[in-house]
């Protein structure tokens, strides 16, 4: 149905609030076509903010009673995380698309029985952002289904990625962490994600420059690892190598989420760059599909504080990014409430700081995680606020 025709529907031949009615009308439609003619389908869209549960430990769900959720699910902002009793300890990183991370960890009773909830996206997210992390979702799941898989074999050592074109002898040339080596004499052993079984060592390569040339069977994934002459390993290197025509298109794809990932690492410390970096070059290089099933997706539960629940501390201004010194206050709605706080990332408890005046961020980013406890009430849930002084 035409725009014209649906504002037919609630017109008629006279009256100002006929006429105020259709404006109002116009609006609200002109609105919704826009959303959906903004690129994305109406599931991409319900699921473009989700973050990423990352390195899950213990039991945890959504709200006391939802599923409980693994490492690669998608959870909305907003949601209410809750520890499941029977695991000693919890922990759970949350990744957004606008570049917040999230840590949250309890260990007494107490302190998980609060929950935890997840902060929304201060701004929209990039429609890159967004394709990247449901693609590192789906090879999450694709891994959690490969019982005992261990995707890269040298974690320990220094890590690095890389993108290269294939010439006429299935030759690469490789520099970053490579470059740093000294000169001289190496080996390397290979193994090719396609074929994870299959693995050749003892492959010999002489450094002379600025640059490492390594000889590949073929064009793929591979996982090396570099060894110098007395074969102690150096580094462990993921390398993605195509012919020129592809290569062309991955390297961009590769150069634009680093970027996007280091300036995320920059704002909202600790993000998992070489984690995330080898697990989007999996998707793009094996063809697995980016996540946009439902069932991945843990919808956002808003619940809301019931009479025996102590209303969960507000955040004023909203977090965000500042141009300069703010002041954050504090406001929990239910009557003689107390607000305790953190301002290192740390989970807040009994014993951390009482919030009584504002909260200054000066120069750098700060992250406050509050909860408000009320007589005769239950805890809040945990809320966390990241604020930022930058662009």
């Amino acid at each position: 149905m035409k725009l014209t025709s649906l504002i037919s529907v609630f017109s008629d031949p006279c009256g100002k609030r006929t006429a105020f009615f259709v404006r109002v009308t116009t609006w609200v439609l002109a609105a919704i076509l826009l959303c959906l003619t903004d690129g994305l389908s109406a599931e991409q869209a319900e699921q473009s903010a989700a973050g990423i549960a990352w390195e899950v430990k213990g039991s945890w769900s959504v709200n006391p009673r939802g599923r409980l959720i693994s490492t690669g699910d998608a959870l909305q902002p907003g949601s209410l995380l809750w520890p499941v009793s029977g695991s000693a300890n919890h922990s759970i990183t949350v990744l957004l698309p606008d570049g917040q991370r999230i840590l949250y960890e309890c260990f007494l009773p107490e302190d998980c029985g609060r929950g935890f909830r997840v902060p929304v996206v201060y701004r929209r997210p990039e429609p890159f952002a967004i394709d990247m992390l449901s693609r590192i979702r789906a090879v999450l799941v694709q891994r959690s289904r490969m019982a005992g898989a261990q995707a890269y074999q040298e974690a320990h050592l220094p890590r690095d990625e890389a993108v290269a074109i294939l010439d006429s002898r299935n030759r690469v040339s490789i520099a970053g962490l490579a470059s740093a080596l000294p000169n001289g004499n190496y080996t390397y052993a290979l193994r090719e994600l396609d074929h994870p079984n299959q693995r050749q060592s003892q492959l010999v390569i002489e450094k002379n420059g600025p640059s490492i040339t390594l000889a590949l069977p073929s064009s793929g994934l591979f996982d090396v690892t570099i060894a110098d002459n007395l074969n102690t390993p150096r580094i462990d290197l993921l390398v993605a190598a195509e012919d020129e025509k592809r290569g062309a298109h991955l390297l961009k794809s590769f150069r634009d989420s680093k970027a996007l990932l280091e300036d995320w690492n920059g704002d909202y410390q600790g993000w998992p760059v070489h984690d995330f970096l080898r697990a989007y070059l999996e998707s793009l290089v094996l063809s697995i599909p980016p996540s946009t099933t439902r069932k991945q997706t843990l919808a956002t539960v808003n619940i809301a504080n019931g009479r025996d629940v102590t209303a969960e501390p507000a955040f004023s201004p909203p977090p965000g990014v500042f141009g300069g010194d703010t002041a954050v206050q504090l406001r929990c709605d239910t009557p003689g409430a107390t607000i305790h706080y953190t301002v290192d990332g740390s989970q807040p408890l009994r014993s951390s700081p009482v919030y009584g005046a504002p909260i200054m961020v000066k120069g750098t980013a700060l992250t406050i995680k509050a909860y408000a406890t009320a007589a005769g009430k239950r805890d809040s849930a945990v809320v966390t606020g990241i604020f930022r002084i930058g662009s």
